[in-house]
């Protein structure tokens, strides 16, 4: 029985499939980065009062498998909706880059990164 690329089969992972711009994509191999920076108070000799770490935004990159009757990419800019089980990825993500796609057997695939949507 041949391997069947209709966009459905979620391998899986929690946050897949994602729908883009009407189209659905399983997600595969998600990277989760949760950025941050430190903010240090110093008194007048430059000496440390206290410090505080400022949450960042938080990026995903991963690859997406395209459905067969599909050839629409994502497109830089475009957002979609990410749901887990544990919520902790949860929200609204920008596409930030994404690649051209790349066969792989049955499969047509794009890599991609996106940003969480501030506000």
């Amino acid at each position: 029985m041949a391997i069947t690329s209709d966009g459905t089969q979620a391998f899986g992972i929690d946050q897949s499939p994602i729908t883009i711009s009407g189209v659905t994509f399983v997600a595969e191999g998600l990277s989760w980065n949760f950025t941050g920076s430190r903010a240090e108070v110093n008194d007048s000799n430059g000496e440390p009062l206290g410090q505080t770490i400022i949450p960042g935004r938080i990026e995903v990159s991963g690859t997406l498998q395209l459905a067969a009757d599909s050839t629409l990419l994502p497109t830089i800019g475009t957002t979609f909706t990410i749901t887990s089980t544990s919520g902790s990825t949860d929200g609204d993500y920008y596409i930030q880059d994404v690649s051209d796609a790349q066969s792989q057997g049955d499969y047509e695939k794009v890599t991609f990164t996106a940003v969480r949507k501030l506000n």
